[in-house]
């Protein structure tokens, strides 16, 4: 009986090792870490555009912690620039000049009375979005915030968006529009900044794996003596 009732057993076993769990095709052929995939270490995200490269050879924080505010992110990251800034350690990868770098900056700058761009208030890393609804134009609905990145294939007009904030946060400020977002009214942004936030803009489109690799594999030290705040 014991004879039997082994052989039964190690039938049993035999089959389930021959047989054995199904698998999906994702645990036969299982996919490559990103880290595998593109050949540089500690990347942890699968944006793809030049303004990620420049986050990652810069380790400038790649979006606000938890209930972090937009202005604190932002202070942080002016932080994080400063610092770098005065040791001359600032990288800029293949493609992206100082007049995109000054342009990141008045992105992300909040709280001066002149080039003040405030649109990480609406748009922040790393998603460029708050997916929320403002009123951004005189007697316009509230719409969704378009996020910023990939608008190459929307075919954006940066200029034309940009200077249509321009106006309604002249609007804004002098009283006559108290229906636009009021983060509107924080924004001062003269003909500079508007080069400056184009020369940003355009960089906030997806690349190859490979592109983005020489991004990062090919940036350069800025020269910030002198002449960045």
């Amino acid at each position: 009986m014991h004879t039997v009732k082994s052989y039964w057993i190690l039938s049993l076993t035999v089959l389930l090792l021959i047989t054995g769990p199904s698998l999906s095709a994702a645990e036969k052929k299982p996919d490559k870490s990103i880290e595998e995939k593109t050949k540089i270490h500690r990347l942890n995200t699968k944006q793809r555009s030049a303004y990620d490269a420049f986050a990652y050879v810069n380790r400038i924080p790649p979006k606000a912690e938890e209930e972090e505010s937009p202005q604190d992110f932002a202070g942080r990251i002016f932080g994080r620039l400063a610092n770098q800034e005065g040791r001359v350690l600032i990288k800029l990868p293949k493609g992206m000049n100082r007049d995109a770098y000054l342009g990141f900056k008045t992105f992300m700058r909040t709280d001066a009375q002149a080039s003040n761009g405030n649109c990480v208030a609406c748009h922040a890393p790393e998603k460029f979005t708050d997916l929320k609804k403002h009123v951004v134009s005189q007697g316009g609905k509230a719409l969704p915030t378009p996020s910023l990145r990939n608008m190459n294939k929307r075919k954006v007009n940066l200029r034309q968006i940009i200077m249509a904030k321009m106006s309604a946060s002249e609007a804004k400020r002098a009283g006559r529009a108290k229906e636009i977002d009021k983060a509107y009214g924080q924004i001062h942004l003269n003909k500079g900044d508007l080069h400056h936030l184009m020369a940003f803009l355009i960089h906030l489109n997806d690349a190859s794996d490979k592109d983005f690799r020489n991004y990062i594999l090919n940036s350069e030290i800025l020269d910030t003596t002198g002449d960045i705040e």
